[in-house]
């Protein structure tokens, strides 16, 4: 329609062609089938997070609890090739070939397991969709870090083992993703391909005859009551909450067998098991093949020990890092699976708040 038409169109018809012009003004060119929001965002314009999403498949899925990822101030990037806790010049490439310096190395791998040779060549490439991971991931591996912070289990971890892990979960309730979860970390061996781990800060599990480490760490409040004390300045301060006051969960050092040996550890804290249950809830809503349940024997009671062959290999769900080697105890006697369990199947209810 030329200018001379537009003038002499009816009065209804200029109204609606004067609204279309306003359309396409606010919306922009069309790109195919690029979507809307995106069209109405100015280049350069900054999206902020709101601070509880983990990263799945380049994609943010909201936890509700608090999660700094390995790309934010303060995160821990499990991406990098040199030690985190070394000088910097120390991680210096070598200057000359004859030099002695081991070479940077990756602490982690690519997830194979129930992929097909043209997917793994897809995927080998950047192109993991959460489809395909959905296939590959069917297990969350939960552990105790036996390091107290997720500062110092990082440390020993990443720079000192070479090994990774997918989320770290700090004293104070802070959930720390090293990495996405398409990549296959070094945490529990065979199940390492099928499962997403979570490093969990407690000191651990220990003969009750040889807790020496458990007295170094919790000690009686002036109330009475026990509290985490942590020793060592740089893992104190290390802490996002510096200031809170942190007990474990139930006051008494919990005694129980694991692999047949019977160990006495301190329980996780109330921050510790709130974000956890949000995180497993999480986890079990995106990737449908992890069923919100623990490892039971015919009478419904918790296995506390290794799996055999064939029942772990056919096993979808939570499950500990001593259900997966038989020299692992974590995550010890005192971590409450019915708490995390049932808490987590209540988040993911329909309905639930």
């Amino acid at each position: 329609m030329n200018p001379v038409h537009r003038m002499n169109a009816p009065t209804g018809t200029r109204r609606i062609l004067l609204a279309l012009c306003s359309l396409i003004a606010l919306c922009g060119p069309s790109r195919g089938d690029e979507p809307a929001a995106a069209t109405l965002a100015k280049p350069g314009k900054r999206l902020e997070r709101t601070g509880d999403e983990i990263m799945v498949c380049g994609q943010l899925y909201h936890t509700t609890t608090p999660v700094i990822l390995w790309s934010d101030p303060g995160g821990y990037d499990a991406y990098r090739l040199e030690p985190r806790f070394k000088p910097l010049q120390a991680t210096a490439p070598p200057a000359k070939k004859e030099d002695t310096q081991p070479p940077l190395r990756s602490t982690f791998g690519l997830r194979r397991r129930h992929l097909s040779s043209e997917e793994l060549e897809r995927v080998r490439g950047g192109g993991w969709d959460l489809p395909t991971l959905q296939k590959a991931v069917d297990q969350f591996v939960i552990h105790y870090d036996v390091c107290g912070t997720s500062r110092r289990c990082f440390e020993v971890l990443h720079d000192l083992r070479g090994l990774s892990v997918h989320f770290m979960l700090d004293a104070d309730g802070t959930i720390y993703q090293t990495l996405d979860l398409k990549e296959q970390a070094w945490h529990a061996t065979i199940a390492n391909s099928r499962s997403i781990g979570i490093e969990i800060a407690n000191i651990g599990a220990y003969p009750p005859a040889h807790s020496k480490t458990l007295e170094q760490w919790y000690r009686a409040g002036d109330d009475g009551k026990t509290i985490l004390t942590i020793p060592g300045e740089a893992e104190r301060n290390s802490l996002r909450d510096r200031g809170a006051l942190l007990r474990p969960a139930r006051n008494e050092r919990v005694e129980g067998v694991i692999q047949g040996q019977t160990l006495a550890q301190y329980d996780l804290t109330e921050p510790q098991y709130q974000a956890l249950i949000r995180l497993t809830a999480t986890l079990c809503t995106i990737f449908p093949q992890i069923r919100c349940d623990y490892p039971k024997d015919a009478s419904g009671k918790l296995i506390p020990a290794k799996l055999p062959p064939e029942p772990l290999e056919n096993y979808h769900g939570i499950l500990g890092h001593y259900h997966v080697q038989t020299n692992k105890t974590d995550p010890g006697p005192a971590f409450q699976w019915d708490r995390v369990v049932e808490g987590a199947r209540g988040l993911m209810t329909p309905g639930a708040p």
